[in-house]
């Protein structure tokens, strides 16, 4: 099992962004979901295991609702440079076969 930092494994990683995906995708990403409430749980057990200090949720902040925005965030920007490096792909290979006409 190959790890990114820590304890916690790719797969690991794979799940939280997936939570947070799918509390954006279902329109649940408001403090109190059950997704939000999933997401936050899958931080406080992270934290947990790497001895760090637990989520910060007040009124003015939200660790569990600025994760959610930029695993999400990362997942748009990652998913637009794969189409776009498919897209270019295509546009030189549609180049070619015209220049070999």
């Amino acid at each position: 099992m190959k790890t990114i930092t820590g304890l916690y494994s790719i797969s690991d990683w794979a799940e939280l962004f997936s939570l947070c995906a799918n509390a954006t995708d279902s329109g649940e990403a408001e403090r109190g979901s059950q997704i939000w409430i999933d997401v936050h749980s899958w931080l406080c057990e992270w934290t947990k295991a790497h001895d760090f200090p637990a989520p910060e949720e007040t009124d003015s902040w939200s660790d569990t609702g600025y994760t959610i925005k930029e695993a999400v965030s990362f997942l748009e920007k990652f998913a637009e440079n794969i189409h776009d490096d498919f897209e270019n792909r295509k546009d030189v290979q549609d180049l070619k076969l015209e220049q070999n006409k």
